[in-house]
Formats: C-alpha cells, sequence, structure tokens
C-alpha cells in the first residue's frame, strides 16, 4: 500500500457539525481576505511613495518581490510547522505578523525600512495555505469540503480586488500612511475574532491528531507509504506542483499584462483593455464558486479540471485571432477567467485526496511554492515579450502555459490512480 490511496473515509479528525463547519469556513476565509488584501496593498500606492522615498519602480518592485516570492518558497518549511506545532497556532501567528507589519510600513520615513517591513510581512503570508487547507481538511466533511475550499479560494481573490480600491480611497480621504495604518489595524481585528474563537479551529497538530472513526485505515495506508520528506518528492507531488508553476505562469502573466496585451495588439484605449481585465477577474470568482458546487457533487474531479483548462486554453488564444471588437474581446477574457478559476477546487480536492493523514500542512506549503515561482517568472518573460512589440505572444503562451497545466494535473493524478491500482 502507499500513501496514494483515494479513501472516502478520509476525513478529517473531529468531524463538525455544519453550522461549526460554517464558522471554521468563515473564520478561516477573513484570514485569507487579508492575505492577499496585503499582497496588493502597496502597488496602488507606488506613484506616492516613489516620490516619498525618491526610489525608482524597480525598487518598489523589490519590495512586492520580498512579499510576494518570498512569502512563497517559505510555505514549504512552514508546512512542516503546521504539521508539528499544529496550523490553528502557525495561522494566528503568521496572521498578527503579517497586520503589524503592514501596519509598521506607515510609520517608515527611509526606503530600506519599507523594504525590511515587507519581508516580515511576507513571512506572514506564508502561513495561510499550509495552516488554511490543514484546518479545512481536518474540520470539514469530505462530502462539503469542495464548497468550502472554493469559498476559501474566493475570499483570497477578493482581498485582492478589494485592496486597490480600499487603499486608494484611504490614501484620498487622508494620506498613504492612515491607509496602511488601517489597513494594519483591521488585520488585528481580524486577529482578534480568530483568537476569540479559538477552539472552533480546531485543537491539535495535524501529526498527531486523533484519527475521526472511518479514518484509521487511511492512517494505516500512511504508516506503510511515503510521508514526510519522501513524499514530496513523489512523482505526484512534484507534478502537483509543477501544475502549480505553470498555472502561475498563466494567470500571473494574464492578471499583469492583459491591459498592455491589448492595448498594443488591437489599440483599444486604457478603459476599455482594463473592462477586459475586470471581466477576466469576475470570471475567475465565478469559475472558483462554480466549480466549488459541482466538485462535492461530482467526484470526477479531472473531468472538472480538465473542462475548466481547455476552456481558459481557447479562450485565451482567441484574442490573437479575433478582430479589434472591444465587447468581444470583454467577453473572451471573462470566459478565459472562467476558466482558470474553475480548475482551483478540483485541484485543491485532488491534492489532498493524495495526502496521508499528518502530512497536509507541509505538502500544501509545498506545492503552493508552485505558484510564487510561476507568477514571479511570467512577471519577467511576459514583460520581456511587451518590450520587444510582441504582445499576441502574451496570449499564445498564457494558454501554451494552461494546455501544460492540464497535462502535468492529469498525469499527477493518473500515476496516484495507478499507485492504488498496483497495491
Amino acid at each position: 500500500m502507499t500513501a496514494f490511496t483515494e479513501n472516502p473515509g478520509r476525513q478529517a479528525p473531529e468531524i463538525a457539525p455544519k453550522t461549526q463547519e460554517r464558522s471554521v469556513v468563515g473564520l478561516i476565509s477573513i484570514g485569507h481576505f487579508f492575505s492577499h488584501f496585503y499582497g496588493l496593498a502597496l502597488p496602488p500606492l507606488f506613484p506616492i511613495l516613489k516620490a516619498e522615498f525618491g526610489v525608482s519602480y524597480i525598487e518598489l518592485g523589490f519590495a512586492m518581490m520580498a512579499y510576494g516570492l518570498l512569502g512563497g518558497l517559505i510555505q514549504a518549511p512552514v508546512g512542516f510547522l503546521v504539521d508539528n506545532l499544529g496550523p490553528r497556532r502557525v495561522l494566528l501567528f503568521g496572521l498578527g505578523l503579517n497586520a503589524v507589519a503592514i501596519l509598521l510600513m506607515g510609520f517608515v520615513d527611509q526606503y530600506w525600512m519599507l523594504l525590511l517591513f515587507a519581508v516580515i510581512a511576507g513571512l506572514g503570508n506564508s502561513v495561510f495555505h499550509p495552516a488554511d487547507y490543514a484546518i479545512l481538511s481536518n474540520k470539514i466533511h469530505t462530502d462539503r469540503l469542495g464548497r468550502a475550499f472554493s469559498v476559501h479560494t474566493f475570499s483570497g481573490f477578493l482581498g485582492g480586488a478589494c485592496a486597490p480600491v480600499a487603499i486608494l480611497a484611504l490614501a484620498g480621504l487622508t494620506d498613504w500612511r492612515t491607509a496602511l495604518i488601517a489597513s494594519g489595524v483591521a488585520g488585528l481585528a481580524a486577529l482578534g475574532l480568530l483568537i476569540s474563537r479559538y477552539s472552533v479551529l480546531g485543537d491539535e497538530p495535524t501529526g498527531r491528531a486523533s484519527p475521526a472513526p472511518g479514518r484509521a485505515e487511511a492512517a494505516a495506508v500512511a504508516d506503510s507509504g511515503p510521508s514526510g520528506m519522501r513524499l514530496l518528492f513523489t512523482a505526484p507531488i512534484l507534478l502537483f506542483l509543477g501544475f502549480n508553476i505553470l498555472y502561475g505562469m498563466s494567470s500571473g502573466g494574464l492578471l499583469a499584462f492583459t491591459v498592455a496585451g491589448l492595448i498594443n495588439l488591437h489599440g483599444l484605449d486604457l478603459e476599455l483593455a482594463s473592462g477586459a481585465l475586470t471581466a477576466h477577474l469576475f470570471g475567475v470568482v465565478a469559475g472558483i464558486l462554480l466549480a466549488g458546487l459541482i466538485a462535492d457533487r461530482f467526484p470526477r474531479h479531472l473531468v472538472t479540471a480538465a473542462g475548466a483548462l481547455l476552456l481558459a486554453t481557447v479562450a485565451t488564444a482567441l484574442p490573437v485571432f479575433m478582430p479589434a471588437s472591444a465587447p468581444a474581446l470583454i467577453a473572451v477574457m471573462a470566459i478565459s477567467g472562467l476558466g482558470l478559476g474553475a480548475v482551483l477546487p478540483p485541484r485543491d480536492l485532488m491534492i489532498r485526496a493524495i495526502i496521508p493523514p499528518g502530512d497536509t500542512g507541509k505538502v500544501f506549503g509545498f506545492v503552493f511554492v508552485g505558484f510564487s515561482i510561476g507568477v514571479s517568472g511570467a512577471s519577467v518573460l511576459f514583460g520581456w515579450l511587451l518590450d520587444f512589440e510582441m504582445p499576441a505572444m502574451v496570449f499564445v503562451l498564457a494558454a501554451l502555459f494552461a494546455t501544460l497545466a492540464l497535462l502535468a494535473i492529469g498525469t499527477g493524478h493518473v500515476l496516484a490512480q495507478r499507485s492504488q491500482a498496483g497495491d
């Protein structure tokens, strides 16, 4: 037997009543909201910060890299802490560290101090995926896990969408310092709420939690299969890591360069090109929620993921071959977002299905490193394409990466099933 058995009894310890499950999902989603909110708190202020500190946009970009890339890479070792110390403690510490760092950015008077707090905020941000998925896997019944994962993902995207609007509104009413301080205070208020519901989030480290009824078989399977570091370097886990890298290249490239790509490719004005990006973002959110409902009713998650990625591939490539019709381009980019959003809940469920008890934090932390790598790589590659006046390649490569992501997730899922069948 190996750890890749898809056992329907692999429910989490302490299966919670539905009302308690809703509380768990709500609390976890609040933290995930602030994770994405803080990730986009600085970019709207870049023109102000550039003048304030006398730095270049490249230097300000280093602050974003410190937050996003560092926070992403640290997820892997944080996953081990989650499994050994317990996800609840790690989550609360990370949220507090993130919020305090953002708050203190409002008091800095030199660029190096801003960069330092960006590093600290990134360290805090590293806890959310490994801790969140561990708590959800431990507390939500398998039959409702798809919806829980989709709400969790949706809350993060919502936080990212709200950040530019909220930060600029606060800065307009007051100043940039007050905007960051208020954002940090809001995160600390959320931390207080989570602390007040401390017991709802669970008690035990995932590696020491007592199995719930029906989970003993899964624990026996895990004891006879790969675990710990050995598990991370098995083929299915590495393929899911590869999926996240490729998905990050596709989605990250579109988020960063859809506007510039459509302006250079079709001559759209800034307002219409921004409308296409907004439609894409709403498509992502709609896809996440829709797939969350489908995933709990249709257990063939690879089919759902494949359909979503094929839709995203076709829609993402279409702007290259379409006439410069703003309504059509906006509609196509919305469909592209729908596909890219709809793949996320089945992806999460397929990953969870191959994780033995006690390894949830480290596996989710490890595979989500890939997304940070992909988004960072896309920023360089797609920017280079635009610098060399190849806007069509933005959409061609985004579609290609989506196709390769489908191959990675499909191969990973098939190898996991073959491992089970061969036992």
